[in-house]
Parts: C-alpha cells; sequence; structure tokens
C-alpha cells in the first residue's frame, strides 16, 4: 500500500518536470518520481544527514536522482515544475507553514504543482493514533525534527484548515484520502493558476 501511494502521488506530478522533494527522508518517494519518469530531474533534500546518506546509497545510479541535505530552509532556492511536501509540514509553527508554502508558490510556474500530505486532525479514532505516533517519535528521536523541541510543537491541521492555508497562498487545492486504513493521511493536490 505505501508504494501504491508513491505511485499515484507521482501520477500528478508532469512527466517532463524539474521536481523537489522536500523533507524526503529515506528519498522512497523521490526514487518512484526518478523511476517512473526518467525525463524527470529530481532533486530531494532532508536535514537528517543519515537519511541523506542511506537514501543516497539506495539511489545510487538513477541519474535523474540528486539527494542534498538541506540547510537553513527546508525549501531549498530554485525553480521547479512540481514541489513535495509529504508527511512535513506538521513539523512547523504556522508562521513556518506560511513561509513555505509562500515560496512554494513564488517557484512554481503557472500551472505547477505543490502536493502535500499531511495527517487529517478531525479524522476520528485513526487520526488520533496517527497524530500520537508522529509525537511520540518526534519526543524520542525516532522522527529527527530540525524545528520541533517538544511534542507540543507539532502544527495539525483538519483537511479544510489545509485547504483554507493553501488557497490562502494562491493556489486552486482539492484533497483526497491517500493512505492505508491505518492513517488518516489527506493528499492535497495544489495548482498555481495559469
Amino acid at each position: 500500500m505505501l508504494f501504491r501511494s508513491y505511485a499515484r502521488m507521482a501520477a500528478y506530478v508532469p512527466k517532463m518536470a524539474r521536481v523537489l522533494d522536500v523533507g524526503c527522508g529515506h528519498g522512497l518517494l523521490a526514487m518512484e518520481l526518478a523511476l517512473s519518469q526518467p525525463s524527470r530531474q529530481v532533486l530531494a533534500t532532508d536535514h537528517d544527514v543519515a537519511r541523506i546518506d542511506l537514501a543516497t546509497q539506495a539511489g545510487h545510479g538513477i541519474a535523474n536522482l540528486k539527494f542534498e541535505v538541506s540547510s537553513g530552509s527546508p525549501v531549498v532556492d530554485g525553480t521547479f515544475d512540481a514541489i513535495m511536501m509529504i508527511d512535513f509540514l506538521h513539523y512547523f509553527s504556522p508562521e513556518q507553514q506560511d513561509q513555505m508554502i509562500a515560496k512554494a508558490y513564488a517557484q512554481l510556474p503557472a500551472g505547477g504543482v505543490l502536493l502535500a500530505r499531511e495527517v487529517n486532525q478531525q479524522g476520528g479514532m485513526i487520526s488520533k493514533l496517527n497524530q500520537l505516533y508522529e509525537k511520540l517519535a518526534t519526543t524520542i528521536g525516532f522522527t529527527q525534527s530540525n524545528t520541533v523541541k517538544t511534542k507540543e510543537n507539532l502544527s495539525f491541521k483538519s483537511e479544510s484548515g489545509w485547504q483554507a492555508k493553501f488557497a490562502e497562498h494562491g493556489f486552486k487545492v482539492r484533497s483526497e484520502s491517500c493512505s492505508s486504513p491505518i492513517f488518516a493521511d489527506i493528499l492535497y493536490i495544489c495548482q498555481k493558476p495559469s
């Protein structure tokens, strides 16, 4: 199911595109993006050096894929046709979320796409368990957030809250469920108007 959701996300990205995968973790989505369309150029970034090392080893030999450690702002400079922020934004304060979404909007051409996936804060019991897992994983250091110091700092939103946030920055937004039955994940397909 995990890999099907990556293929599903990759299907929203143009076949010929320069793609930024922000907070790529171990690089599985970035590899799917690069391998499913060799005409894409994929740059995948994360602040976690160990994860980037593992991703680089796993992606060795994929010519259209590059992994980099991000320092400073998670959204690196450059222009991209598609930007991915998967399971990422909740680690940041609402102000930082605004800054990153605004920067992504500025980096995309007209018609460009931002894909974001987040736990629906109002997704029932499954959502509560997903949020608890994220808080626990962050608190014990399993998830290495460079901004979150305590579990209270995670910034989850409802589906309508995320839709409003992306629309506030100028995106046309639609959303859909994007997970297995044990997750309350919502995929936000945010397009910069033409």
